[in-house]
């Protein structure tokens, strides 16, 4: 995950008691801090003692990441290992592509499960009815109407004052960025909550949270552009593949039966479907020539 995105779900998290909070943690009291030793790092996103006595973790993820599963399953052993008991884990998603992270790691000799629950696909209208400013920003990535967010959202901004009021303005800035809509909240800012901007204290802060969520939207969008290009990158590989192997195989049968193929032959199979190139290997059991199979 971007570096701001990461820290500005840390701090809504730490800060809210709200009811996304409640959802994911109950009622939290302590924030352990923990760094997993090994060949690299691991700091896990959220890790929070409840009063049930038990240690949750809940993993940020705004964009796919087919590491996730082994990542989660590095955790769990971090935390048995450090703390002797087993954690509740939960990666909480919410990005803009759909969901395709799986709630479990599988091989041969392990299976390891953790819940995934999908801030796009939830109806934020409990989290707008909360008090808690920090659930009405959350709203905005869930699939509520973001007019109805933002609407709700300012509301709530005219209630708070000082530091709390920036980091709110800020936050929600950021967030906007995840989904797209940095440059519809800076335009909105600068319109409907003109004296926040002005503001010779808050400006400044807003502001800031306004680049920083153009910045990781920006981020954000060349991220999951890079894995639609894999993801494309690797489908276009397998078309290719399949078809130069059908290709291969008919030019084989073909030269078998009729010796040296003519020119216009290797042109109609160079440029081919590989549905096409199957068609025609199965009409040659039907003994045409070369002018029936390819007419």
């Amino acid at each position: 995950m971007a570096q701001t995105f990461d820290v500005t779900f840390k701090y809504l998290f730490r800060r809210s008691r709200g009811v996304l909070a409640r959802r994911l943690f109950g009622e939290v009291v302590d924030w352990p801090n923990v760094e997993q030793p090994a060949v690299r790092n691991l700091r896990p996103d959220l890790l929070a003692r409840c009063a049930d006595g038990t240690l949750r973790h809940v993993e940020l993820v705004t964009s796919h990441d087919a590491k996730i599963p082994f990542r989660m399953l590095e955790y769990s052993i971090g935390f048995l290992r450090d703390f002797g008991e087993v954690v509740g884990q939960t990666v909480l998603y919410a990005g803009r592509e759909p969901l395709r992270i799986p709630s479990l790691y599988e091989s041969a000799t392990t299976r390891h499960t953790y819940a995934v629950l999908n801030l796009r696909e939830m109806d934020g209208g409990e989290l707008l009815a909360s008090e808690d400013w920090t659930d009405n920003e959350w709203a905005l990535l869930t699939k509520t109407d973001p007019e109805k967010v933002i609407t709700a959202v300012f509301r709530k901004l005219r209630t708070l004052s000082g530091d709390e009021q920036a980091k709110a303005a800020s936050t929600f800035a950021i967030l906007g960025g995840i989904i797209g809509m940095e440059a519809e909240l800076k335009r909105r800012l600068a319109t409907e909550m003109i004296d926040l901007m002005e503001n010779q204290i808050l400006g400044p802060a807003i502001r800031q949270g306004l680049e920083q969520g153009l910045q990781q939207g920006l981020q954000q969008g060349r991220e999951e552009g890079r894995e639609e290009g894999r993801e494309e990158g690797r489908e276009e590989g397998l078309r290719v593949g399949r078809t130069e192997a059908v290709a291969s195989l008919l030019r084989k049968r073909l030269a078998r039966r009729f010796g040296v193929l003519p020119r216009w032959v290797e042109v109609n199979i160079t440029h081919a479907s590989p549905e096409l190139l199957e068609e025609w290997s199965l009409r040659l059991d039907e003994n045409p020539t070369l002018l029936e199979l390819f007419a």
